[in-house]
């Protein structure tokens, strides 16, 4: 499995390579270890390419870009996401958690949909390969119902061209295929991006999801392999990514094994889980390669967003990071729909660049 940014033209495809759902099924009788996870992801076309579809509503870019960021949770509310986004006006979206062929969500293909309704052009990349139809609670939504593509990633969507569509691969270890995590998932964390033009530049635009599964010093093995990415991919070009980092401040275990130690943990540091960046070194690295957060963010909001009624803490999990960029108005967006239940799990995150 490629872990490596790739943005070769080949990779550029109208419709994702299918995976028969007798495929996906013999799969998930194989051997649950990381070899096999290795060998089934490296005969996956999918993994590889980035669909292209919709179609930008404007030749050209003005001397602002507003961008929203946003990890849609499957992107199964699509109509109240469509309303939030529009009510934006955004020119670029990046988004995470995007299904496409889920019976979880409807089975259909919501971000063309929802590229639509906005005037979009977009790249989709894959970021696993579902073998069943989600965690528990989506089994038992989707009953019978088998997932016409089993696809869930990544992508960005942008009112102007979208030129040099990239894909990288963050995680090859394939730790959703183990037997312990309990939703069988070919594939890894992944960014995407491409460029669009702001004035008289090009501008590299991400989305990125980095592993819950993991702790601090995971996410910054992933994000350093990112930036690493990024450069090689163009090192001068003004850059600014967005999306879902996990900035959890502990690895799953600490958060969920002993909870009453996780609670002693949260009440010695009340501030921990929206003032992360103690526990997170990837601001560090983000900082080291001169990468900004501050005037893209409202430091002190939390991005995750609960049922009503749910006791758990919400914290800060969502970011923007820009360089070579002078970042205004950022804004956290209520994830809510019109009888004010969730939309997402996550608020969207809005903020206006221009060039530096």
């Amino acid at each position: 499995m490629r872990v490596e940014p790739t943005w070769m033209d080949e990779m550029l495809v109208p419709k994702l390579t299918h995976v028969p759902l007798a495929a996906r099924r013999a799969m998930r009788e194989e051997p649950r270890d990381s070899a096999t996870h290795l060998r089934l992801a490296a005969a996956i076309p999918a993994l590889g390419q980035i669909e292209i579809g919709g179609r930008a509503s404007r030749d050209a870019g003005n001397e602002t870009l507003k961008v929203v960021a946003w990890n849609v949770e499957r992107l199964r509310h699509g109509d109240a996401i469509a309303a939030t986004l529009a009510g934006q006006a955004p020119d670029v979206v990046l988004l995470s958690e995007v299904d496409e062929g889920m019976a979880r969500s409807g089975n259909g293909h919501p971000l063309r949909d929802l590229a639509d309704r906005l005037g979009h052009a977009f790249a989709y990349g894959v970021e696993f390969v579902e073998l069943d139809a989600g965690n528990e609670m989506e089994r038992s939504v989707a009953g019978d119902i088998a997932d016409a593509e089993g696809f869930h990633g990544n992508a960005v969507t942008s009112a102007v061209p979208l030129l040099r569509p990239f894909l990288v691969r963050l995680d090859a270890a394939g730790g959703w295929f183990l037997p312990e995590r309990g939703q069988p998932r070919i594939g890894g964390r992944m960014a995407i991006g491409g460029q669009v033009q702001l004035g008289s530049r090009r501008v590299t635009v991400i989305s990125v999801h980095l592993e819950n599964r993991t702790g601090p010093a995971g996410r910054l093995v992933q994000a350093r392999h990112l930036l690493d990415a990024i450069e090689r991919y163009d090192p001068d070009a003004p850059v600014l990514i967005g999306g879902d980092f996990n900035t959890l401040t502990a690895t799953h275990e600490e958060r969920h094994d002993d909870p009453d130690a996780w609670a002693a943990l949260i009440s010695a540091d009340p501030d921990r889980l929206i003032d992360v960046e103690a526990y997170e070194p990837l601001f560090a690295l983000f900082a080291e390669r001169g990468f900004d957060w501050k005037d893209a963010n409202n430091l002190d909001l939390a991005t995750q967003r609960r049922e009503a009624g749910d006791p758990e803490p919400v914290g800060r999990i969502d970011w923007f990071f820009t360089r070579g960029l002078v970042a205004t108005r950022p804004a956290v967006l209520p994830a809510v729909r019109p009888d004010g239940s969730p939309s997402s799990d996550h608020e969207a995150l809005a903020v206006t660049v221009r060039i530096a």
